[in-house]
């Protein structure tokens, strides 16, 4: 379960379009490190992932970096995704201090960029579950 502000969140739905969405960025940054934002929303106690919100920042194959100071006031980021260039889908130290920061739900997909070497983790840097519909 996942604290999502005051609210507690049961599960996370992501959105089958996006998945795929996320894998052909990768695929297509590859050697290079891709990152945005989850965009998202909470109801019924289902954080349900929907898009993707891009923010200016370079990328390179040992990371990537967003302009975090460029995001709007008022979005509905709930977290993150971004891709390592190798078949490690671990999140880094670097990560770990981004998940620490920004938002609830973060995803890492690692080569081969399939539904297979998506994980995803909470705050605080531990494996968390979601569901693909």
């Amino acid at each position: 379960m996942l604290g999502f502000g005051r609210k507690k969140i049961e599960y996370v739905q992501i959105d089958s379009e996006l998945i795929e969405e996320i894998m052909n960025i990768a695929k297509e940054a590859y050697p290079n490190e891709f990152s945005a934002m989850l965009q998202g929303k909470v109801e019924d106690n289902i954080l349900k992932i929907e898009g993707l919100i891009f923010l200016p920042g370079a990328a390179s194959e040992s990371g990537a970096v967003m302009e975090i100071f460029m995001m709007p006031m008022l979005t509905d980021a709930v977290g993150s995704v971004h891709s390592h260039p190798g078949y490690d889908a671990s999140p880094s130290t670097a990560d770990l201090q981004f998940f620490s920061k920004q938002g609830s739900f973060h995803i890492i997909i690692a080569q081969p960029y399939d539904v297979d070497s998506i994980r995803a983790y909470d705050t605080f840097g531990e494996p968390a579950e979601f569901e693909i519909v």
